[in-house]
């Protein structure tokens, strides 16, 4: 309650009324007194009593800032219900000022950093509405469209981002540099917003005109991976080659390349271009990951996809020896049991299939006896134990078909 009171003070007399368990009043004449208590549920509240005449927009500047910054420190103290109310009393000052639009834009900034998203978007909004000639505007309508997207609302996410172009066609000489960025920004974020639908031509069509701009560096980068990446989706294999390539040729450290050369690799399987498809996953398996750029561990996702997912298709589509090669490179780009066993057990069931049982045995016989040393079976997880199973039995039964074979001559001689 201390503390209540204190803060209480900051208000001013003539605004803020404090309400703690004020009586009951007096009974008009006639009337006979009630003595009966009741709680009275304004204690401990704030209550914004509008005054009779507005304030002169001097004096009301000067409370409304008073108020935001109280508000501010309390909300940077953790107390976000007291905060509002600090916010409330600065926009309730009865007196329009053009300091309540900056009282607006710190609410809508700290409800969005809290992840608030739904009422930073009501405060953004009431910005807009209540300052329609606000410099503040394009910025404000470009946080709206990305609280709209997190929040899911894509199609209002892209009509506020257009809001963004419209309005920056207004400001200011000064602010020029300032909001081309910023409408930079919104038609980005535009394009982006129309891949997450999976609207793909629509996307495609923008990234292609953003990309004829001139633009900085990093954005350049973004804009063509995203091309690279929507050629793809729209099954349009032979630009996305050819778009791929220029791609990976200009940027050959960005983190995107492990997702493009799979692209690629995948664009070239499409198109039945197999040898090339082959080429490019053996490039892959065999370039090793630079650790410097941090992305070790994306690459090496991206590695084990691309070969298994074509090697697969190889082997499904009866290429196995196209499909040997490529499980040999993804055997041999790792030690680890969960990378190199799977690989081993396909390279086996592609001996098998070359008529190399031999060959086979010995594929079996690495994941059940391990060339480094045995393994400790009970550390392995499910998957891999299942794996030493299957091996198992593939060795089982090829050691029956040789018997079998053995005793069928034997007998024929006979």
């Amino acid at each position: 309650m201390k503390s209540f009171l204190i803060r209480l003070m900051l208000f001013p007399a003539f605004l803020v009324t404090a309400v703690l368990g004020a009586g009951a009043p007096a009974p008009a004449e006639g009337e006979e007194e009630v003595t009966e208590e009741v709680e009275d549920p304004f204690a401990d509240r704030i209550v914004i009593v509008q005054p009779k005449k507005e304030l002169d927009p001097e004096l009301a500047s000067e409370q409304v800032m008073r108020y935001y910054d109280a508000a501010v420190n309390e909300w940077s103290g953790g107390d976000f219900e007291f905060a509002e109310r600090y916010f409330a009393a600065a926009l309730g000052v009865p007196t329009d000022v053009p300091e309540k639009e900056v009282v607006l834009n710190k609410m809508g900034e700290l409800y969005a950093a809290a992840g608030m998203f739904p009422k930073s978007a009501a405060i953004y909004e009431r910005l807009a509405t209540e300052f329609p000639e606000s410099r503040r505007l394009p910025e404000a309508y470009l946080e709206l469209g990305n609280i709209y997207r997190k929040m899911g609302a894509q199609e209002l996410a892209i009509s506020r981002y257009y809001k963004v172009l419209n309005s920056s066609l207004h400001v200011s000489f000064d602010q020029l540099e300032k909001y081309k960025q910023v409408s930079r920004n919104a038609q980005l974020a535009i394009a982006e917003t129309h891949k997450e639908r999976e609207e793909y031509q629509e996307s495609y069509r923008l990234y292609q005109a953003l990309f004829r701009l001139e633009l900085k560096p990093v954005e350049r980068l973004r804009v063509h991976y995203r091309m690279c990446y929507l050629l793809y989706e729209l099954s349009n294999y032979q630009q996305a080659v050819s778009q791929l390539k220029l791609f990976l040729d200009e940027y050959p450290e960005s983190p995107h390349n492990p997702e493009l050369r799979y692209l690629l690799a995948k664009s070239y399987e499409k198109l039945n271009r197999k040898p090339e498809a082959l080429r490019e996953v053996v490039n892959i398996l065999q370039a090793q990951s630079n650790p410097l750029t941090g992305y070790a561990e994306d690459a090496d996702y991206w590695k084990q996809r691309t070969g298994n997912e074509l090697a697969n298709e190889f082997y499904e589509n009866g290429d196995f020896r196209s499909a040997l090669k490529i499980y040999q490179s993804l055997a041999r780009y790792s030690a680890s049991p969960s990378w190199r066993w799977p690989a081993i057990h396909q390279i086996g069931l592609c001996f098998e299939r070359l008529g190399l049982p031999e060959k086979a045995k010995l594929a079996y016989q690495e994941i059940l006896n391990p060339e480094d040393g045995p393994i400790d079976v009970a550390s392995l997880g499910e998957g891999m134990r299942s794996l030493r199973q299957m091996a198992q039995w593939r060795l089982e039964h090829l050691n029956w078909e040789d018997d079998l074979v053995a005793r069928l001559q034997l007998l024929k001689a006979q």
